[in-house]
Formats: structure tokens, C-alpha cells, sequence
């Protein structure tokens, strides 16, 4: 799969606010709460964000780095009818590949909740190392979180 990253339209925003995932992923939905729904409304304006989309120009996802305290932070979405088929590990190595091409980041963390073992996996797969378990609440809920590093 070919994947492109470009900067996010107000039409891209309307199609992530629109994104829910179902059982216990649900969590993830981008009307969750209004704080949510309104930063994927919004997402067109947030800096060091893309729209993914694949090879036929459809929008696949979406991602962001965002520098904090020396460190970069990944965020990432794949649209809710693609999870689970068995193309995240492609999905995040062209993430990494280009936020790596992008910024040249050493290390880059990331958040994910701790049920989500999907993700997890494909994380470890990539290189990614578990640093710390928390609480957090987020998106109305407290859930338990982990955080994991990759170095380059």
C-alpha cells in the first residue's frame, strides 16, 4: 500500500469528526466528548498534522508530532472500517519513516491505552519499548495508559 502524507483540509476535518470505532475501541470515537469532536473539527489548523491517504486518494488516517519538553510525541488515527485488517504494522512504519525523514528525530514516544493490544503489538514490532504504565483520564473516562519509546 502507498501512502501519502499531506497537510489536513477543513474537508478531511469533517471526515475525522465523523470517525467511531466499535466495542471497547469506542474509546476512540472523535465525538467521545465536545473537547474531542471539536479538535477533530479543528485538526486543519493544528501544526505538524497530516491527513494520510492511500494510493487511490482515499483518506486512510491521520497523525501528529508534536515537540514537548525536547521530546517528540506521536499521535495517530487509521480510519475506523481499515483497524484490524492487518495493515497497521505498514501503516505505522510509513508513519515513522516519514516523521523520521521529516523533523530527523533521535527517540519518539507515544501514548496508547493499555487494552489496546492491536496497537501494543504492532508497537513492539516496530521497536518500540514500554516506559511507564499511568491513569489518565482522557475523553471523559479514566483508562490505564502506557507510555513507549522508540530510538533511532
Amino acid at each position: 500500500m502507498e501512502f501519502k502524507f499531506k497537510k489536513p483540509t477543513e474537508v478531511d476535518a469533517k471526515h475525522i469528526a465523523t470517525w467511531k470505532y466499535e466495542g471497547k475501541y469506542s474509546f476512540y470515537n472523535n465525538d467521545k466528548t465536545e473537547a474531542k469532536q471539536q479538535w477533530a473539527l479543528n485538526i486543519h489548523k493544528e501544526e505538524n498534522t497530516f491527513a494520510i491517504y492511500n494510493e487511490k486518494d482515499e483518506l486512510i488516517g491521520n497523525c501528529s508530532f508534536d515537540f514537548d519538553d525536547g521530546e517528540f510525541i506521536l499521535e495517530l488515527q487509521m480510519k475506523p472500517d481499515l483497524t484490524g485488517g492487518g495493515t497497521g504494522t505498514e501503516f505505522v512504519r510509513a508513519i515513522l519513516n516519514f516523521g523520521k525523514n521529516t523533523y530527523n528525530f533521535n527517540e519518539i514516544s507515544l501514548l496508547v491505552a493499555k487494552f489496546n493490544e492491536r496497537a501494543i503489538k504492532i508497537y513492539k514490532k516496530l521497536g518500540f519499548e514500554k516506559t511507564e504504565e499511568f491513569i489518565w483520564k482522557v475523553n471523559g473516562e479514566e483508562k490505564e495508559f502506557i507510555a513507549m519509546v522508540k530510538n533511532y
